[in-house]
């Protein structure tokens, strides 16, 4: 009986991601008679000795510079009638589909197969791209590794299986980059001599092309990508997908939009591409036309890239075997390009007043998936403005999401139809989720004093923070008084929030209301006082002893130092009110423009300091000030002026004796 398996590793000296691949395999080893080969090409031991926990079958290769020649070495020593290859800084997901391969015998009627390698954007692992790779082939003669680098299996042998499991790999990191780099200055000597060995080997212009594009090296890659498709042979339908799509990927990332434009239209009018090519030839005209704002190109090339879509849908397998390394579904339909081009050919719809386009587009985009096209919300809440039809368009998508529920519940007040607006108004209470949309709602119901108390109850506290700050922010300052009536109404039952809303209305009249000395700084104090009581609702009265004052926020720390500095400047210790104030800026440089405001003033109060005023000195004032104008009238001006002189220094700041000094001045010169 034949053994059905070999599993060949190539294991250089990366510990950190051996054990993880080694440990992936052991389904595969345990559940389908299999052998598993390591060809070491490095020199750590713990390398060896963990690869020994797994095989007897190690052996030992001294590097060359030719994967392939690696490669070859693990194939020379295969008994399995499939050979199966892959890194030591991968490993399998799930192997559940490939063991069910071999156990039911489905292996004998397939020549080549592939699976899926995920490449991670980032270490997170919250973005990735995926490509089919073609690394198990059933065992024969000819079968050997070709190409120094990128190596692949030659030759493929019909059919071909394509599974769903795939392998993890974290090496192509953008954060990595000096390992990308790294690996092309191997890489690209090397293919630069095997082209001169081999000047009609496509293969190699691809690998090429991709190590200069991986360096940013765009001149050199399209040369490289040019010289791939003079000497690409027709029958090698993937490469030249591979070369079409790539070279006008170039371009358009040089920015070169008008070759680019140029390039795609003449390779979809005399190449004939393949769909999957057709369709990311149409994704960048879209972009191309999108840049230029040419709306009628937007919408001749937008409906059948939509129709194209529809077709590889329902012939599924195109997607499988037209695909090329990155070139593939993934990239047709990532959703950070799919989705804007989508939204772009809705807004050229509704340039050229075409509803029923716009209605096809918009309908297209994924509102199920809140989390992906919420990055859209405020620029169709923009679009609103300038286009009247979109709010009926969204309010009759079918489709159910919490943004197009507030946009019928926008629709239907239009309409006046109060009943509908109560019921979505109540519904996107309870369900809307996400920040943006619940500021829409907290503003539309500030805004219309509606209770909106039950959203309130599901929001946490710096979401609230957040909610209210970015409508205070953007409210004009004579529409404020309608955000104190609901302060006043939020803090009888959340007073936390209240206190919050109270602090910020504040700011924003400290900020932008550039009040005078008097109004100034009482409402620096309530300010503080807002600020204070905020935060003693919430932590314990030990927090706010000196030993851990420390660790409070700035803002409270700055509150104290206000409430300190006008308690002395109250009791007249200018200096020591200057020297807190000057403290404020440093614990909270937010306040700078106001706290310079407040220096400002105390320093004018240094300079001119008011007399002791009483009563009588009050009502002195105002009898002398009649007695002026009396003067003025009568045109005895050097007697108001003696009078002025001596007036002018006790009350620096009275602007009716400011102003008759202006008016004696302009009788005098």
């Amino acid at each position: 009986m034949n053994l059905p398996l070999t599993i060949s590793l190539l294991a250089s000296n990366r510990i950190a991601t051996l054990e993880r691949c080694l440990d992936s395999l052991k389904p595969l080893l345990l559940q389908v008679p299999a052998e598993l080969i390591v060809v070491f090409t490095g020199n750590d031991e713990r390398v060896r000795q963990t690869a020994a926990c797994y095989t007897d079958k190690i052996f030992p290769f001294s590097w060359c510079n030719d994967f392939s020649a690696a490669r070859n070495e693990g194939l020379r020593h295969a008994n399995g009638e499939w050979f199966l290859y892959l890194d030591d800084d991968e490993w399998f997901d799930d192997v559940t589909e490939i063991c069910e391969f071999f156990r039911s015998g489905e292996y004998r009627h397939y020549g080549f197969a592939g699976y899926i390698q995920r490449n991670y954007l980032n270490q997170e692992g919250s973005g990735h791209t995926d490509a089919i790779v073609y690394r198990m082939a059933k065992r024969s003669p000819k079968l050997c590794f070709e190409g120094s680098i990128h190596e692949e299996l030659r030759p493929y042998l019909p059919p071909c299986k394509v599974f769903r499991s795939y392998v993890h790999h974290y090496g192509y990191l953008k954060n990595q980059a000096d390992i990308t780099s790294s690996k092309a200055s191997r890489n690209i000597p090397l293919l630069l001599e095997a082209i001169k060995k081999q000047p009609g080997y496509t293969k190699n212009y691809v690998q090429l092309t991709q190590e200069y594009h991986t360096q940013s090296n765009w001149e050199q890659a399209e040369e490289i990508c040019r010289r791939g498709r003079t000497v690409c042979r027709e029958e090698e339908s993937r490469f030249r997908t591979w070369l079409q799509v790539v070279l006008v990927e170039l371009l358009y990332t040089k920015k070169d939009y008008k070759q680019a434009e140029q390039e795609a239209i003449e390779i979809l009018e005399k190449e004939a591409p393949c769909e999957l090519a057709r369709l990311l030839l149409f994704e960048f005209l879209l972009g191309i036309y999108e840049e230029r704002q040419n709306f009628q190109k937007l919408l001749k090339y937008g409906i059948p890239f939509e129709n194209l879509l529809v077709h590889m849908e329902h012939h599924p397998d195109l997607w499988i075997t037209q695909q090329i390394g990155t070139i593939n579904k993934d990239k047709v339909m990532r959703p950070d390009w799919l989705s804007p081009i989508r939204l772009n050919c809705a807004r050229a719809a509704l340039e050229l007043k075409n509803p029923e386009s716009a209605e096809f587009f918009l309908g297209l985009l994924p509102w199920e998936d809140e989390y992906q096209i919420q990055a859209f919300y405020p620029l169709l809440e923009q679009w609103k403005k300038n286009y009247t039809q979109l709010l009926h368009l969204l309010a009759k998508l079918p489709q159910d999401s919490a943004y197009l529920m507030f946009q019928r519940m926008l629709y239907e007040e239009k309409k006046q139809n109060q009943e509908a607006v109560h019921f979505l108004f109540c519904r996107c209470l309870k369900e809307m989720e996400l920040p943006y949309l619940q500021k829409l709602l907290v503003e539309k119901a500030i805004r219309e004093n509606k209770d909106f108390s039950i959203l309130l109850k599901r929001m946490d506290l710096d979401a609230w923070k957040e909610c209210i700050g970015d409508i205070i922010n953007k409210t004009d300052c004579k529409e404020v008084p309608r955000l104190w009536e609901a302060q006043e109404n939020l803090s009888k039952e959340y007073p936390l929030q209240g206190l919050w809303m109270e602090k910020l209305l504040r700011e924003k009249i400290l900020f932008y209301g550039f009040p005078m000395k008097k109004e100034l700084f009482d409402t620096l104090e309530k300010y503080a006082l807002s600020i204070i009581s905020f935060y003693r609702k919430q932590f314990q009265e030990s927090m706010f002893e000196n030993n851990f004052r420390h660790l409070l926020p700035a803002d409270f720390r700055m509150a104290s130092a206000v409430l300190e500095a006008l308690d002395n400047w109250r009791q007249g210790n200018l200096a020591q009110t200057i020297r807190l104030f000057r403290q404020i800026i440093g614990i909270y440089p937010e306040m700078t423009g106001v706290i310079l405001e407040a220096l400002r003033l105390l320093k004018n109060e240094i300079d001119h300091p008011a007399p002791a005023a009483g009563p009588e000195f009050e009502q002195l004032a105002v009898q002398m000030k009649a007695a002026l104008e009396t003067m003025l009238a009568g045109g005895q001006y050097a007697e108001a002026m003696s009078v002025l002189t001596q007036l002018l220094p006790l009350l620096p700041n009275d602007t009716d004796l400011i102003k008759l000094h202006q008016q004696l001045l302009s009788k005098i010169y």
